[in-house]
């Protein structure tokens, strides 16, 4: 009788057993030894770090990682700054990048943390309802593809190019076009329709080349600038799939600056895109009415050409698209990155300021819009996935993170630029006595973990140290 009342109980403690044993062993496959650097030992991540000279890491590092285990979830608020107990930065220690190999230096602990995010998008997602074009030069073409392929490749999106340098060099074009190709993105390029078009009326005739490559699929005609970013381009899809493609529409943003929109008007500016309904951009789009608009608008001016072409042959209005960005702002868009913002798109990252683009939105490809995502640790520290760490040197208590810190300059002194009606409410910029900011400096997804390491720049003349945080993202 004793034995048959065992009996289920010890069947019981073995399958907990058992479950604990592969839940443990899961857990162990999938946390990464060094994670970032990739080695088993100090001497694999010295060498790793110093193989990154575009770093300009000093002699000596002071050094830290943390492992996050996500929770994927499917209703994070991404307004919410979830406040986590514990600090961000766990123990950290000196490492001597000239030192010879042989002797092994003492690595820390990886701190570890939980932290939920949103579900990751579709590996393999197509978005054959969306077509881009844009009007650049070959050389633009060559530098751009690196950030093209980051949104571009796979995704079952078209890419037409107008060259406008491609007359006399149609063997260099298709050379250019066979690498975005051989990249995974379904690109087209061509010379100008007309040698003596600009580079603005290229910009508007790329609709007609973008209206033949078109197929029922395809719902949405995107006219962008060629240093036009898309983090993603599932939110992008998304967001345009909640308008009527079936009607006459025409969808983007302003400028965030109020001078620019009194000098050139109501319409889309060109950086964050201009989106183009298929049954507007189909009508509008045929080589006799596109001749017909240029000739009928100002040369010098794509985003006004096509704006005068869908004002004056449609009753299309401006849709503004939240999310989207023309980014007409100057030098530090730290404020921005930090607010917890959701951009569709990004712009002028490379001339009006410089971010490394594509390894902050390497996030995207692991836990879908935790790009730029918020969380407060401990009593001082704030941070904003694939962008920074902040810590406050007074608390983050005083810090009203509802607000856009305002740390840009503006285009011009022509008039107040009036920012909140784009990007506000603002707040004042905070000094960088007040502050200690990690920035993000690179990014990799390996076997499925994303490694993120974040660099505050010390000054090893003075004997400060730089300092060096990774994470490390498991699931």
């Amino acid at each position: 009788m004793q034995r048959q009342q065992r009996a289920p109980i010890l069947a019981c403690v073995i399958v907990v057993f058992v479950i604990s044993y592969y839940l443990l062993l899961s857990d162990r496959v999938h946390l990464p030894n060094i994670g970032f650097f990739d080695g088993e030992t100090s001497s694999d991540l010295l060498e790793r770090a110093k193989s990154k000279e575009s770093l300009g890491l000093s002699p000596n590092i002071v050094y830290s990682r943390t492992c996050i285990k996500t929770h994927f979830a499917n209703n994070v608020d991404r307004q919410e700054v979830v406040n986590i107990s514990k600090p961000l930065i766990g123990d950290q220690v000196t490492l001597a990048l000239n030192q010879d190999g042989g002797q092994e230096q003492k690595l820390p602990k990886c701190t570890s943390i939980k932290l939920s995010v949103p579900k990751p998008h579709p590996p393999k997602e197509q978005f054959p309802d969306l077509i881009f074009g844009m009007s650049t030069t070959l050389a633009r073409l060559n530098a751009s593809l690196s950030s093209i392929a980051h949104w571009s490749s796979g995704r079952g999106s078209k890419l037409i190019a107008i060259v406008v340098d491609g007359e006399n060099q149609p063997a260099n074009v298709s050379n250019v076009e066979q690498v975005y190709r051989n990249s995974g993105i379904q690109a087209t390029f061509i010379p100008p329709y007309d040698a003596s078009h600009t580079t603005s009326q290229s910009h508007f005739m790329v609709l007609t080349k973008m209206v033949e490559e078109s197929g029922p699929e395809t719902k949405w005609f995107g006219i962008l600038d060629d240093d036009t970013f898309f983090p993603h381009l599932k939110p992008l899809s998304a967001a345009l799939g909640h308008l009527d493609h079936t009607a006459d529409m025409y969808v983007g943003v302003l400028s965030e600056d109020f001078p620019s929109v009194k000098n050139f008007g109501i319409m889309a500016y060109g950086g964050a895109g201009a989106y183009l309904s298929a049954k507007l951009a189909k009508r509008l789009g045929t080589l006799e009415h596109a001749t017909r608009c240029l000739k009928e608008s100002n040369p010098d001016f794509g985003d006004i050409i096509v704006r005068d072409c869908i004002f004056h042959h449609s009753k299309a209005k401006l849709t503004i698209l939240p999310g989207l960005y023309q980014h007409d702002l100057l030098h530090d868009l730290s404020g921005f990155f930090e607010s917890g913002v959701e951009p569709l798109n990004l712009h002028h990252w490379k001339s009006w300021y410089h971010e490394p683009v594509e390894k902050m939105a390497v996030a995207t490809s692991f836990c879908g819009n935790c790009f730029l995502q918020r969380w407060r640790f401990g009593t001082d520290t704030v941070f904003s996935n694939g962008y920074s760490i902040v810590k406050y040197r007074g608390g983050f208590e005083s810090v009203d993170l509802d607000r856009m810190e305002k740390t840009w300059g503006q285009i011009s002194s022509d008039g107040d630029p009036q920012y909140d009606f784009v990007i506000g409410p603002l707040r004042q910029k905070i000094s960088d006595d007040e502050k200690k900011t990690f920035k993000l400096v690179d990014a990799e997804i390996s076997n499925g973990v994303l490694k993120q390491l974040y660099l505050w720049k010390g000054n090893p003349a003075a004997g400060v140290n730089d300092e060096v945080v990774e994470l490390v993202w498991n699931w």
